[in-house]
């Protein structure tokens, strides 16, 4: 026998785990006592062997999960068996020992992590958990893929990463510390919930039933009734479901055979893939694509995909509609199916043929997306990918790849025949793109209008704006960082509203009015160049935008009358 041995016991901060559930008696409930508290992932590892890889933080607190294991843990003076399923917490000075019996047989996670707790106003202090040393986890097998991924992103190096795996951290002792009361029955419908997304994530794996119930630790028959009362269908039809949907979009943007479709969504072949689309859709793979594609019944729920529907001439079915893109007001015929996001009663009731949306820069589906395809085929363009990319796949959903081709050809000539035009004048001078918003300022960077200016136009960019994909919101202090030698002021998170309009006039005055601002080089010279009341004319990721954009950068390099002047 392996010994893994951690004594970190002091007699004065000791509590067996019947004391601690003991002190939870007369007071709230665990959960809810766990739940009022503040909890910072330190840091997580992935241990495949016996060595004592880690050392219990005295100060903080510990959590070993197991994937795999033979042996036993002895937490203060209790001891617990080690197999699969098994979670257990290490309070800050406990003594512990791992006792493994072989030396291959440990495959374990061992999270640190801070638990703090208002002392008083925006003090916080060390909180003590009272939590028991043992968990249980019925849907230990979803939290894997989890516990994976929080490592991948604590450990990437981006700060942007590791906030996710706090986030991640969070959810999973949500999971957790939320059925922690004893004898607390598990949440059945979180757990089905939990096999769903499971299903979105892996359709392309071979998934059965079986595996789905013993991930949720119930019986199959148990399970598949329980998931039907749920989703009104059963396990492997919700499964088929989510592969014809993955495969509906495969068809409109590729043009892989069938049986490369087919094993790329999970089926085994282009024959019964063929068979459960059709049972699904009503129609062939053949004839839903020959449909879709000569479809005027187009919704489009993002305004960067209107743009690139008017730019290929086609005015969109239905559309969110709103001032902050005050092209869409312009439509004369498209429905009305939301002013900032998309109502679902409204989009119901247009009844489209084909949805397209694009994906949110930093998180998955919401409850609301996942709705959309039951809608209508809905298809959803990576928010990372170009805008010409964005054009040619709209184009190629809607059957006008040709037009699509000529209109980037068209831009490119534009370019450069603008470019010939505005050089001489810009020279090597940089430009700033400023975003004004209520009570808030950003610098745009490499997308949007830093696509076109920087991008197409090639223009000098400014010292530190390389750094900036999207943009960065700064204050007025920070713009002599920049040293730029002309700024371009446009709008920052405007909702189309008059009140957004007044709010940003007022801003730009106050900004006249401040001397850091005065003293800027841009402003001193007399170059600044005045966009902030066009709303996210310009300032939209799309073909269209960029092809005004290009005309108004014209306009504003080659006529001192429209420069900001003090």
């Amino acid at each position: 026998m392996f010994f893994i041995s951690i004594m970190l016991y002091n007699e004065n901060d000791y509590h067996s785990n019947e004391e601690r559930l003991s002190a939870m008696k007369n007071g709230p409930s665990l959960s809810d006592h766990l739940a009022s508290y503040l909890y910072k992932l330190d840091d997580i590892q992935h241990i495949h062997s016996t060595a004592p890889d880690f050392q219990h933080e005295t100060t903080l607190y510990g959590m070993l999960l197991f994937k795999q294991a033979d042996g036993d843990i002895q937490i203060g003076g209790t001891s617990y068996p080690l197999h699969r399923q098994k979670v257990f917490i290490l309070a800050p000075d406990t003594a512990f020992k791992l006792r493994l019996r072989r030396a291959d047989s440990a495959d374990y996670y061992y999270i640190r992590f801070h638990a703090l707790q208002a002392a008083e106003q925006n003090i916080f202090v060390p909180a003590t958990l009272n939590c028991p040393d043992e968990l249980s986890v019925s849907h230990f097998s979803l939290l894997i893929e989890r516990l994976d991924e929080m490592e991948r992103k604590q450990h990437s190096g981006n700060g942007w990463d590791a906030m996710k795996a706090n986030i991640l951290f969070q959810e999973l002792l949500g999971a957790l510390f939320k059925d922690a009361n004893h004898g607390h029955k598990q949440d059945v419908n979180q757990a089905l919930t939990l096999t769903m997304e499971y299903m979105e994530q892996n359709y392309r794996l071979n998934i059965s039933r079986k595996q789905l119930a013993e991930m949720v630790g119930i019986s199959e028959d148990y399970y598949s009734r329980a998931f039907k009362k749920q989703a009104g269908k059963s396990p492997m039809e919700y499964l088929a479901e989510i592969r014809v949907n993955q495969a509906k979009q495969s068809l409109l943007l590729s043009g892989d055979s069938f049986r490369s479709i087919a094993q790329s969504v999970g089926f085994s072949d282009e024959f019964y893939f063929s068979r459960k689309f059709k049972a699904t859709t009503g129609r062939s793979p053949t004839s839903y694509v020959n449909t879709i594609k000569y479809s005027e019944k187009i919704a489009s729920l993002k305004h960067l995909l209107t743009g690139h529907l008017i730019a290929l001439g086609v005015e969109p079915y239905a559309a969110i509609i709103n001032n902050a893109y005050p092209i869409t007001t312009r439509l004369r015929n498209t429905v009305d199916v939301g002013d900032s996001k998309p109502d679902l009663e409204k989009l119901m009731t247009a009844k489209p043929d084909l949805i397209i949306t694009r994906d949110f820069r930093d998180f998955g589906k919401t409850q609301k997306e996942r709705m959309y395809n039951q809608i209508a085929p809905t298809v959803t363009l990576p928010f990372d990918q170009n805008w010409r990319i964005h054009l040619q796949t709209v184009g190629k959903i809607i059957g006008r790849d040709k037009e699509a081709s000529d209109w980037l050809e068209r831009y490119e000539y534009k370019v450069e025949a603008i470019r010939r035009q505005v050089m001489p004048i810009i020279r090597d001078e940089t430009i700033l793109i400023v975003g004004i918003g209520e009570g808030q300022m950003c610098v745009y960077g490499q997308r949007n209008l830093g696509s076109v200016l920087y991008g197409d136009l090639k223009l000098a960019v400014p010292h530190g704006v390389t750094e900036i994909k999207h943009f960065k919101e700064v204050t007025l202090a920070d713009l002599p960082l920049f040293d730029a030698d002309r700024i371009l002021l446009t709008s920052y998170k405007h909702d189309g509203s008059a009140h957004k309009d007044q709010a940003i006039q007022s801003e730009v005055r106050r900004l006249y009015a401040n001397k850091q601002w005065r003293a800027l080089k841009a402003v001193r010279n007399q170059a600044v160049y005045n966009m902030y009341d066009s709303q996210h004319h310009y300032t939209c990721y799309t073909s269209l935008s960029h092809d005004l954009f290009l005309d108004k950068a014209r306009q504003l390099f080659m006529s001192d009358s429209s420069k900001q002047r003090t």
